[in-house]
């Protein structure tokens, strides 16, 4: 009798194998499906969707989300927005050129995205350094600065003949 249990048992013990086997290759199955289901494929194979990714079209004003979940600037758009706060008001620092920031794509900027651009378009010959303060190369912020210092300190002069007559007037006093 020994061998008549033994042999149920070892069928038993096959049967129980053979449904364990079957229920972990449907949840592998399942498992590649969700996975594939959150990546967007939709249950198709992954190769498909690799080659349709590069044909999407682009929008460029659309920010890019990071792993973090948090949003990016769009390309090209710090460049932009340090050029035109300089060539609005020359002389900033990196804080006060991320305090210009009006509309919500350049508050995405960040303040050591500004300082990369200004270091590497310093490089480029695109801006200048004078104590501190930033400007665009070839507007000068010491020359600023003095025009702005002289025209609020100093009465405005007035070139020679302007409101005194004819140049024979002034001569013959």
């Amino acid at each position: 009798m020994p061998n008549a249990s033994g042999t149920g048992a070892e069928k038993l013990a096959a049967l129980i194998a053979e449904i364990e086997n079957e229920a972990y290759a449907r949840g592998q199955a399942d498992a590649r499906k969700e996975i594939l289901n959150l990546l967007g494929t939709g249950g198709e194979p992954a190769t498909r969707a690799r080659a349709t990714r590069g044909r999407r079209a682009k929008t460029a004003a659309a920010p890019k989300r990071r792993a973090s979940g948090r949003k990016r600037a769009p390309k090209g758009s710090v460049p932009r927005f340090v050029e035109q706060a300089l060539r609005e008001q020359p002389g900033l620092t990196p804080p006060e050129i991320l305090a210009r920031a009006a509309t919500d794509m350049e508050r995405l900027i960040k303040l050591p995205s500004i300082r990369t651009e200004l270091r590497n378009g310093r490089r480029q010959g695109k801006y200048e350094l004078n104590d501190g303060r930033w400007t665009l190369a070839g507007s000068s912020a010491a020359g600023a600065a003095s025009a702005e210092t002289a025209s609020s300190e100093a009465p405005p002069v007035s070139e020679p003949g302007q409101g005194e007559g004819t140049a024979a007037s002034r001569w013959s006093n």
